[in-house]
């Protein structure tokens, strides 16, 4: 991509001021027709594209109306045939965007592709109608399925990795540290021999980074035990629970909340004899401990982050694509404790 002519640098070329190119480009009235027309003129030889956003705050600004409101986002859902409509994590994740976009001064429509019979020519035609600056994408699983969306028509940015081809900037949790970071708090509170279970579908949705962070961390650490990792299509009670008895866990990570209710209908004491941490606390179904996902603010990093593209005009692929990582929190709970005492930690 061609480096953008400055302001100033358009300035030094038509041999006037800066203020008086600001003004001849958002054509202010105190310049003169010709003067106007030669910059105009020059602008688009030399590649200049002002900011209409920027243009837009400053304006506000001389007016005293800085409350105002200044643009349009979207975000566009992309299903996938085994999961075709928004998971409860994603509308939590949308509600943050649009929350923080409110505040930013923006509005947010949403988008869920395939829904309305539109074309990918369709949905360009009806965002450029609401003149939306930047799309957030937002994957179920990873698919080439926006290949040919107009990208340099718009500021883009995907949440958590959705696309093969192109790639966008991104903002996505920290899985892979997050985990890391609760095992070693979990070995702290006594834990020595822990299992991972998981359904094969999430394993590949996160790019594995909750099963490589696990055995990165069995193999390095000597510390928790070798009980084998469940990975599964389909987990259900029986394939659980066999995998208990066979390996004798003290404490089992997973993303299925379900469990404690199996170990329970076993007669497994739940912290005491088998301790449970969920690894999405945020879509738990009971209380337990966990992993608060910060889809919310998955969101809010995605409406700042398309949002600060907007005002750097920066539009199209990106030459080097950036990843926004954030980390997710511990959640004490009553399925945890501090081995041998059974008591919530």
């Amino acid at each position: 991509m061609a480096p953008k002519i400055s302001l100033s640098t358009l300035a030094e070329a038509c041999g006037v001021s800066t203020s008086t190119i600001s003004r001849a480009l958002s054509g202010h009235p105190s310049v003169r027709r010709a003067l106007r027309a030669k910059i105009v003129s020059a602008a688009r030889k030399h590649g200049y594209r002002r900011n209409e956003l920027v243009g837009k705050l400053m304006s506000h600004m001389r007016t005293g109306r800085t409350q105002q409101f200044l643009g349009n986002l979207a975000v566009i859902h992309v299903p996938s045939a085994s999961q075709p409509k928004l998971l409860p994590a994603q509308h939590r994740i949308m509600a943050g965007a649009a929350s923080r976009a409110k505040a930013l001064r923006f509005k947010l429509y949403e988008f869920s592709l395939g829904s309305d019979g539109l074309t990918m020519d369709g949905y360009a035609r009806v965002l450029r109608a609401r003149g939306v600056h930047g799309v957030i994408f937002l994957y179920t699983e990873p698919t080439d399925v926006m290949a040919d969306f107009p990208w340099g028509d718009f500021s883009t940015i995907e949440i958590d990795y959705g696309k093969r081809e192109p790639v966008l900037h991104t903002v996505c949790l920290d899985h892979f540290e997050t985990f890391t970071n609760a095992l070693a708090r979990l070995l702290a509170l006594g834990y020595r021999r822990i299992g991972l279970f998981l359904t094969q579908f999430k394993d590949q949705r996160i790019a594995h980074k909750w099963s490589s962070a696990f055995a990165s961390y069995q193999r390095h650490s000597g510390a928790i035990g070798d009980v084998p990792m469940l990975i599964t299509d389909a987990l259900d009670e029986a394939s659980f629970m066999q995998w208990h008895e066979t390996h004798r866990p003290d404490l089992v990570i997973g993303h299925v909340d379900e469990a404690v209710a199996w170990l329970q209908r076993a007669g497994v004491r739940v912290p005491k004899e088998t301790a449970f941490f969920n690894l999405s606390w945020t879509e738990r179904k009971r209380p337990c401990a966990g992993l608060d996902l910060r889809l919310e603010l998955q969101g809010e990093v995605a409406a700042e982050a398309i949002i600060s593209q907007i005002q750097r005009g920066e539009r199209g692929l990106p030459a080097d694509p950036h990843t926004i990582m954030v980390r997710g929190r511990w959640v004490d709970g009553p399925t945890l404790g501090r081995r041998g005492t059974g008591a919530a930690g």
